[in-house]
């Protein structure tokens, strides 16, 4: 179950599905297997009741609905660092511009990649104010959406894909980058893929098989961009143009958007969870130790490393 279409940066999970499963066993295909949302409520949803066994949506939801009693475990990497830019048009140039009454502001609701993602630019950039304290925001659930509303004239800033940004600058006024996800949130996840603690525990050797796919997709697309553009453009509805693909393959070969080797480090859920506290979506204090199932993610990177017989 996925929280969105998947973005240009977001192509492992559903390459890695198509590509690698049966190498490792399994029958699976994106068409058969995966299912894709437009919004991460409505992936969190779906997965609670109990039509999916893994999520893969923003690492903020996957902590909300922990803190709503469900025993989610993240087990498997999907995009840890990712090409999200904040975005201003209309003369809005500065972070502190977006905490004025006459800046609209294009965010998701609480939970989703978008706020979360705001708030830790906001946060790397020195900004100590939060998503919570704009006083004009639009809610709009989707970065396709937001861009085309930022396209539109109808918001004044927003969080959206770099290439999304570079796809529809051209129709904006004045167009400028305020921060990047890249440059200024060290640490940051994005998205991942979770799974019930419980379904876990009684599929791991499933759960990792399925989860090296993926990995195993992420060293395949970063060796090559002619395979890389390939994939986009059969798994991404409308790709971005050669020059925007390239220029977001140059920041996947230099900062951690796709950890083969597993990733989501102790200290990358602890920044997570800091950074969904200060966002509202918690409210109280969560162990990074117990988000993250070790053993799965250990055994999916043994096997994404372990040559293919056949």
């Amino acid at each position: 179950m996925l929280g969105s279409p998947p973005q240009a940066s977001q192509i492992p999970l559903v390459y890695g599905v198509d590509h690698y499963g049966g190498d490792l066993g399994l029958n699976l295909s994106v068409e058969q297997n995966v299912t894709i949302t437009d919004t991460h409520t409505d992936a969190v949803k779906t997965s609670s009741d109990a039509d999916a066994e893994v999520l893969a949506t923003s690492f903020s939801a996957i902590l909300d609905a922990r803190k709503r009693g469900e025993d989610l475990k993240v087990f498997c990497p999907y995009v840890s660092m990712d090409d999200f830019v904040l975005a201003g048009a209309n003369g809005v140039n500065t972070a502190g511009q977006l905490f004025e009454t006459s800046t609209r502001v294009g965010i998701d609701s609480p939970g989703g990649a978008g706020a979360i993602v705001l708030n830790a630019l906001l946060s790397g950039i020195g900004e100590p104010r939060d998503v919570h304290e704009i006083p004009n925001p639009k809610i709009i659930e989707s970065s396709s959406a937001r861009t085309e509303a930022w396209a539109t004239g109808q918001l004044d800033a927003t969080v959206i894909h770099d290439t999304q940004y570079d796809a529809a600058r051209s129709t904006v006024n004045r167009p400028v980058l305020i921060a990047t996800l890249y440059e200024n949130s060290p640490g940051f996840v994005k998205v991942a893929q979770a799974a019930e603690a419980d379904w876990l525990a009684q599929n791991r050797e499933l759960a990792a098989q399925y989860c090296a796919t993926t990995l195993r997709a992420m060293k395949e697309l970063k060796s090559d961009f002619a395979v890389f553009r390939a994939a986009v453009g059969a798994y991404v509805e409308e790709p971005p143009s050669d020059q925007s693909l390239r220029e977001l393959y140059d920041l996947i070969q230099k900062y951690p958007f796709w950890t083969e080797d597993g990733g989501l480090s102790d200290e990358s859920v602890e920044f997570m969870i800091d950074i969904a506290t200060e966002s509202g979506v918690l409210t109280g204090p969560m162990n990074a130790a117990d988000v993250v199932d070790r053993e799965t993610l250990r055994r999916a990177v043994e096997l994404a490393n372990t040559p293919s017989t056949g």
